[in-house]
């Protein structure tokens, strides 16, 4: 059974509004927040107008709000903490104001200088999300798409399309640690490396 946005509102547990900026209308997924995962309870489509008075109804039920990018690998909410869940598990999440991930590094907020959404040349499929430090870079979130070594078409434009939730995703980041965000994804020069 398919359960409606306003009946996924009666569940008793956490529940996570996710906001799909990868679409041109807008698209709210709420999805239960359970054992640090997250499950889709319900979803739907709606006009901007709607979708504002979601948004309030939402906040006004203490409904964190969150966000997502199209297919990707990667759900956030900046609402409060800063999280970060993969399709199987949370990866970052905030404690005592510092960012944690799940391959155990710690990053205080005031050590933050800037937050980096970047891309490797070598490796166009290779992108994701870090935080340069005064004394290094933090790792918050990655993807390696097989897809850029198996298409010999895929170039910058598909860069754009399959890492617009690491930009989505840094910019979230920086507003939330009150940093500058740089997008490498959109500074990376144009040419493909030849196969």
């Amino acid at each position: 059974m398919v359960m409606t946005l306003e009946q996924a509102l009666t569940y008793p547990g956490e529940l996570l509004a996710v906001w799909d900026r990868g679409v041109r209308e807008e698209h709210l997924m709420l999805c239960s927040v359970a054992d640090g995962k997250l499950a889709i309870m319900a979803a739907g489509e709606m006009s901007r107008p709607e979708a504002e008075t979601w948004m309030a109804t939402l906040r006004g039920r203490g409904v964190r709000q969150g966000a997502t990018s199209g297919v990707a690998p990667y759900t956030w909410s900046n609402d409060g903490a800063f999280t970060v869940w993969s399709l199987v598990e949370t990866v970052v999440d905030t404690h005592d104001g510092a960012i944690e991930t799940a391959a155990g590094s710690r990053l205080a907020r005031a050590d933050a200088v800037r937050v980096v959404s970047f891309v490797d040349e070598d490796s166009l499929g290779h992108r994701g999300v870090k935080v340069i430090t005064r004394d290094g870079e933090v790792l918050i979130a990655e993807e390696d798409d097989p897809a850029a070594e198996l298409d010999p078409a895929y170039g910058f434009d598909n860069v754009l399309i399959d890492g617009a939730w690491a930009v989505d995703l840094g910019r979230d980041l920086a507003t939330w640690l009150g940093v500058p965000h740089v997008d490498e994804l959109v500074s990376t020069p144009t040419t493909v490396r030849s196969r």
